[in-house]
């Protein structure tokens, strides 16, 4: 029951956190949006906190890029992603999937490419309380902490991405989205990726 960033930080510094990692490609590359949750609900079965938190997600396709050169955009993605404070949680197979989560904030995010030269970005934030507290401390009930120091005092100030302490103590990796079977590998792009035990 820890206060949080709110639901539109989350949104921000997702799409923050897309737009830097994006520059460390070819400039030719652009973004194809695939699927975006604002306000999803928050499944992640290895969080066991309280329910009514929401996530930010977004999937997009990368356009402009060439499938002969994916293991190169696989180690220029890397490189950024640890040189920016994020860890490995799994590459394999190496060069078709890379699961990374930010050392302090949780935020993920996951380069896929499919067998038909499709190459894919996802991001997405851990699980928060919409306006940034607990449900019940916006209705009205103790809002103090064991210290007795008032929760809302510990609510983060919005910044881009600026790392958040309190909030984010307890998040744990969660699952990475599901790697396409062989079947799905030609309509990988149109896969869902609101089902349990993503972002």
């Amino acid at each position: 029951m820890q206060p949080t960033i709110t639901i539109d930080e989350a949104n921000t510094r997702v799409d923050d956190y897309v737009a830097r990692a994006v520059k460390a490609l070819p400039p030719e590359t652009t973004l194809k949006l695939n699927f975006q949750e604002r306000s999803g609900e928050c499944s992640d079965p290895i969080d066991k906190g309280p329910k009514n938190r929401v996530v930010a997600n977004r999937s997009y396709q990368l356009i402009g890029l060439h499938p002969e050169l994916v293991p190169t955009y696989f180690d220029t993605m890397r490189a950024w992603w640890q040189a920016n404070n994020f860890r490995v949680l799994d590459d394999i197979p190496r060069n078709e999937f890379l699961w990374v989560e930010n050392n302090t904030d949780g935020f993920q995010m996951t380069l896929k490419a499919n067998p038909v030269g499709g190459i894919f970005l996802l991001a997405g934030s851990p699980c928060v309380w919409s306006n940034g507290t607990p449900e019940a401390v916006a209705a009205g009930e103790d809002a103090s902490s064991s210290d007795g120091t008032a929760i809302a005092s510990q609510v983060p100030a919005p910044a881009a991405v600026r790392p958040v302490a309190d909030a984010t103590q307890s998040i744990k990796p969660r699952r990475p989205r599901p790697r396409p079977s062989e079947e799905e590998a030609e309509g990988f792009d149109q896969i869902d990726w609101t089902d349990e035990g993503l972002y």
